[in-house]
């Protein structure tokens, strides 16, 4: 009985591996055609794939055709790591692998006269790139002094000592060629994927909000639902963590980029707006999720303690509120523009039709509401930690309301 279950359990692999080999030609078909048809992370892996041939091959061709270079295979190597996501990060990575190169090349140049062409010459040349490659500003191509130093030593193999200067020579080939294709051919200018950082985190709190709400409105929740938000709450950390290296991406993607002096924005765009509205959604999120706690205690109240629950009546004015927050959060992540000329600094005001404005005057309007009509009854002595939190999260929205600069436009 269980060899015939382990024959059935094997041939169910075997189907479905097959089957994952059949979707696969279809789901890189799909990808290919949403990559062309619309802008998004699958264009730029496609692009930066492009890029990184283009400069490769070009690398080859100048070394092996145009120099006539005995190792031409160094120029394409170092044109492929140079060429990244944006120009700053391919310039960076320029500086990083050329000087890791020169100093891998000096090493074993140093070590191979001095002590000779032997595995105790080795070990120490090995040994001193390493410890040079710790030098944190050679960031992750630290590494690369060691490859340098090896490839160089082993060059030096029957006193070809011109060959180090040949591996310098191509490898400044190949970073000239990949920062070139990285400067000209479709640098990318990542302002849509900084908004859509923050309208991924101010969705799914508005999202979270409206569930809570729609909750609340019939009462007390239960433990399971409860556990719910509590978890959908802790997991807007990883959520922002995303946004916010999406709005450092796009910052970082407009930096030395040859494409900003086409456009016609003058001043130049700042970031400054983005980070601060996520900012405010972070804090906010904090906020979020100590009130799905404070949601999760409720949900256990009149337990053997004797801890009474707030009236249903509170309960779905709270819930309106919550609500109301709801739609502040999603104002922001909609939000374009911020306050008017001066607001950033203290000196302005928003326009009083301001959505956001509105939402944010309507939720302090019902705050103060609630706040009289509970008084000061046992259930919410017990439990006044929910409007607590709800104030300060009111208070985020209205830090992003009066400070947020004015967000650059998608490109």
């Amino acid at each position: 009985m269980d060899s015939v279950r382990a024959r059935a359990g094997v041939r169910a692999g075997l189907a479905d591996w097959a089957a994952r080999r059949r979707r696969s030609p279809r789901q890189a078909r799909d990808a290919m055609c949403r990559a062309w048809r619309y802008s998004g992370a699958e264009r730029q892996r496609l692009l930066l794939v492009a890029k990184s041939a283009v400069a490769a091959v070009l690398a080859w061709s100048v070394a092996a055709y145009g120099l006539v270079s005995p190792q031409p295979t160094y120029a394409p190597f170092t044109a492929l790591l140079v060429v990244q996501a944006t120009v700053y990060r391919s310039l960076v990575q320029t500086v990083r692998y050329v000087a890791a190169v020169v100093l891998g090349v000096l090493a074993a140049g140093a070590v191979g006269p001095l002590l000779g062409e032997n595995a105790g010459a080795f070990a120490v040349m090995l040994v001193a790139t390493l410890v040079v490659g710790q030098w944190r500003r050679l960031g992750s191509q630290g590494v690369q002094v060691s490859v340098a130093g090896v490839f160089a030593y082993s060059a030096l193999s029957g006193a070809h000592v011109s060959m180090l200067g040949e591996i310098v020579a191509m490898a400044l080939l190949g970073a000239g060629v990949g920062l070139a294709v990285s400067l000209l051919v479709v640098p990318p200018l990542r302002y849509r994927t900084a908004s859509e950082g923050i309208e991924s985190v101010s969705g799914s709190l508005r999202r979270l909000l409206q569930d809570m709400a729609a909750g609340l409105r019939g009462g007390a929740p239960d433990s399971d639902a409860a556990d719910d938000w509590l978890a959908r709450a802790r997991r807007l950390d990883g959520t922002v963590g995303a946004a916010r290296q999406a709005v450092e991406t796009g910052a970082e993607s407009t930096r030395y980029n040859p494409r900003r002096l086409l456009g016609r924005r003058d001043p130049p765009p700042s970031f400054s707006g983005y980070r601060v509205f996520l900012d405010s959604l972070a804090r906010g999120a904090e906020q979020v999720r100590s009130i799905a706690y404070g949601l999760r205690r409720l949900s256990d109240a009149d337990g053997p303690d004797g801890t009474p629950r707030p009236d249903g009546r509170s309960l779905h004015a709270y819930g309106d509120l919550l609500d109301v927050l709801a739609d502040a959060a999603a104002r922001i992540g909609a939000l374009e523009d911020g306050p008017e000329e001066g607001a950033g600094d203290g000196g302005g005001a928003a326009p009083a039709d301001d959505p956001l404005r509105r939402a944010l005057r309507d939720a302090r309007e019902r705050q103060r509401e609630l706040v009289a009509s509970v008084g000061d009854t046992p259930a919410w002595r017990s439990h006044g930690v929910l409007l607590t939190d709800m104030e300060r999260l009111t208070e985020e929205f209205e830090y992003a309301h009066a400070r947020g600069a004015t967000q650059p436009p998608p490109a």
